[in-house]
């Protein structure tokens, strides 16, 4: 049995109606935009490099999104028209979320980055939940891949940390994707198999309100920002 959320198509139908450009990809570092093996249509939307315009939305409507339940554990050239229609209504949108950073997490070698294993050809994943200090279990899954951060000297490990400890609300923007190889970690240290990934632009908000991207200067840096 695959772990079952509270999910809900309210304000779905703008999602729906979005632009879906195809990915734009390209190799990195000799890793193809197909990545490795198993699931070369998943790697491919991971390793999208092309920018959207970007659709602002509740992190609720994300955290509940329905997704098919049969989907999941399985490698998207075995779905049938069933599953690959539910999931084309809303993947590939250009979303921006907002929330709070509840945890980041270099990842290990994973097939889009054709399991390389150095730190500049890894993702990392962060917990993006809807109030500050809240559980990984309730909080959506943002990823930051290495094609995008090599754009992006800025999203180092030590603004990340700076971004967490301050709890400064965070807005990404990105793709929607469904990464269904997770369904196991629901309820876990997710609360859905919906993602932003990748991110393509990461900014915080000063106690003043104002956004400042994280290119530009990290929380512990900022005169408006106290531990």
């Amino acid at each position: 049995m695959l772990p079952i959320s509270r999910t809900s198509r309210s304000g779905a139908d703008v999602l729906e109606a979005a632009p879906k450009p195809p990915p734009v990809d390209s190799a990195f570092d000799g890793c193809g935009p197909e990545g490795s093996q198993p699931d070369y249509a998943l790697n491919r939307n991971k390793n999208r490099i092309d920018e959207g315009a970007y659709l602002p939305l509740r992190w609720k409507l994300i955290a509940r999104l329905p997704w098919p339940r049969q989907a999941g554990y399985r490698f998207r050239n075995q779905w049938g028209s069933g599953e690959t229609n539910a999931v084309a209504r809303y993947e590939g949108a250009a979303v921006q979320i907002e929330g709070y950073l509840v945890g980041h997490r270099l990842e290990v070698p994973e097939p889009p980055n054709c399991y390389a294993k150095d730190p500049d050809h890894k993702d990392f994943h962060l917990w993006l939940s809807e109030v500050a200090n809240d559980k990984r279990s309730r909080s959506i899954v943002v990823e930051i891949t290495p094609r995008i951060r090599r754009r992006h000297a800025g999203w180092s490990e030590e603004r990340l940390v700076a971004l967490h400890l301050s709890q400064s609300r965070l807005r990404v923007s990105g793709w929607l994707m469904l990464d269904q190889m997770h369904s196991e970690k629901v309820g876990g240290n997710r609360i859905t198999l919906w993602e932003v990934h990748p991110i393509m632009r990461i900014e915080w908000q000063r106690k003043d309100s104002s956004w400042v991207s994280l290119d530009s200067v990290s929380p512990a840096a900022d005169s408006s920002w106290r531990p």
